[in-house]
């Protein structure tokens, strides 16, 4: 069984202002923490999904790089475009580029819930699901190839129309943190990471 580890770096960072997954967090890119934790856990290929104007930046990483046809459609479209570049993958495990706290220990038990009955993995807390720290299988291409036709670009309307299996996390749970403006990278930049 293949599987995929897959680092979503494509957005336009519109409430940040710049390219927030460059951003320095324990003395590297944020992205490199989604990169590591995947790296970690053995997955193979690792696939950075990024636009043609970021492309040059992750140079020397030593993986995938694959670039949208049109430049901040989504998630939903990254992951059909990843889909469809890597046939011979049966399972992508995608992570934004955003998450300070992202580690490889969240990686290896979402792992253990890989199973054949269902087309997505997906963490779940009380008020939220997370499907940008989630495992999504081949199976699941059908339906977001007919969703990005409708112009459908949600996650979450994907995860309506396959069978999930929703993983239970705490409400609190830090690996979950992202940064979207400003104000949340200063309350983030202030704390120590607690993953190395």
């Amino acid at each position: 069984m293949k599987i995929a580890g897959v680092v979503l770096a494509g957005g336009q960072s519109s409430r940040y202002g710049q390219p927030k997954m460059f951003e320095l967090f324990a003395d590297q890119p944020l992205y490199k923490n989604s990169l590591i934790a995947l790296q970690e856990n053995r997955l193979q290929p690792l696939i950075i999904a990024t636009n043609a104007s970021l492309q040059s930046k992750f140079a020397g990483d030593k993986i995938h790089i694959i670039i949208e046809d049109q430049p901040h459609q989504g998630p939903l479209s990254a992951l059909q475009n990843i889909m469809i570049n890597f046939p011979d993958v049966e399972w992508f495990f995608m992570l934004a580029s955003d998450m300070p706290y992202m580690n490889a220990d969240f990686v290896q038990t979402m792992l253990t819930f890989i199973d054949d009955h269902y087309d997505a993995i997906v963490p779940e807390q009380v008020s939220r699901i997370q499907p940008l720290a989630a495992i999504y299988r081949r199976t699941a291409l059908s339906k977001a190839t007919r969703l990005i036709q409708q112009n459908k670009k949600s996650m979450k309307v994907l995860l309506e129309q396959i069978q999930v299996c929703y993983v239970d996390f705490e409400e609190e749970y830090p690996t979950f943190v992202n940064i979207n403006t400003p104000l949340d990278w200063s309350q983030t930049a202030k704390k120590e990471s607690t993953y190395e």
